[in-house]
């Protein structure tokens, strides 16, 4: 084992053990600066909540507790997320109030080039398990004793996940990956920002509420995910935008790569008995975008895109 996989490995115990204890670790300056950017989101940034039907959100204050956790969740990205994030973030905030299906909003902010990320504060103590379960189930509609959807995530919790998938959005929009559609990880899958390429367009996968559609009955979950299984998506979220992808694609591939997240989906009975498992992280089609994501992690701040 390499020193770096090692390192990698002690680092995750590192991280559970916060999460897991509340056991205080020393963060580097980089970490610090960024703790030292929680505070309240922006009136703009409330605004867009309360636009979209959520009027009983407030911002909540972060115990000490609380900012160990999301010091350990920051310390965690990889070194390009943490570069960006160091100087193109203006302001983490957390809100209570805020709906499941409200998770996070990362915005542009009052600076050009600089970003906002608002996230629900109850992430902060919530599985990865728990929140993507959550997040999968309501795709669905439920069919009298018909099957049931649950994804797992052992031991990983859900803050350095969207922390890694929200970060990932600065990570596109400073390198200009989405801009002329034509980078490796997305020329192949999206016509435009939220227009798919055939055949995923008129694929199962195109056919959930991700894209707008309506509910479907979960006993007909099997067929989409078998499909899902031959495609090059990590997650049916993916095929929301090609920003959306982008994001999935990374934040997942980090968790598989360097903390051994086994995401599981699967199918059972309402009994419990398991119909079918599919492991995401290993789908042929999504193994081939790992080497377009690895030589995104390891570009420098210098080739980002200027901007407009």
């Amino acid at each position: 084992m390499s020193w770096f996989s090692l390192f990698m490995v002690w680092f995750a115990v590192v991280v559970g053990a916060v999460f897991a204890s509340e056991i205080p670790i020393p963060f580097d300056e980089k970490t610090k600066v960024l703790l030292g950017r929680i505070g309240p989101p922006s009136k703009k940034v409330i605004q867009e909540f309360e636009q979209a039907g959520m009027k009983g959100i407030r911002y909540h204050e972060v115990t000490d507790a609380e900012r160990a956790k999301i010091g350990a969740a920051l310390a965690s990205l990889p070194d390009l997320h943490q570069r960006i994030l160091f100087e193109h973030l203006d302001r983490l905030s957390f809100l209570d109030g805020m709906p499941g299906e409200g998770t996070a909003l990362t915005a542009p902010s009052g600076n050009v080039g600089s970003y906002s990320i608002t996230l629900r504060a109850s992430i902060i103590d919530e599985s990865l398990s728990d929140f993507l379960t959550a997040k999968e189930r309501r795709l669905f509609s439920a069919v009298k004793d018909g099957p049931e959807v649950t994804v797992t995530a052992e031991g990983q919790n859900a803050l350095p996940f969207i922390l890694l998938h929200e970060s990932t959005h600065i990570v596109d929009n400073s390198f200009g990956i989405r801009r002329g559609l034509s980078h490796p990880l997305i020329v192949q899958i999206w016509k435009g920002s939220h227009d798919l390429k055939e055949p995923y367009s008129s694929s199962l996968v195109a056919s959930t509420g991700f894209r707008g559609q309506s509910k479907i009955p979960v006993d007909h979950a099997q067929s989409i995910y078998d499909v899902m299984e031959k495609s090059p998506f990590v997650s049916l979220y993916s095929t929301a935008a090609a920003s959306e992808d982008i994001a999935e694609l990374v934040a997942w591939y980090q968790e598989g790569q360097y903390f051994n997240a086994g995401v599981v989906i699967e199918i059972s009975t309402a009994q419990g008995k398991t119909i079918k498992r599919y492991k995401p992280l290993e789908f042929p089609r999504v193994v081939e975008r790992y080497e377009a994501v690895k030589k995104l992690l390891s570009m420098p701040s210098s080739a980002m895109a200027k901007s407009d």
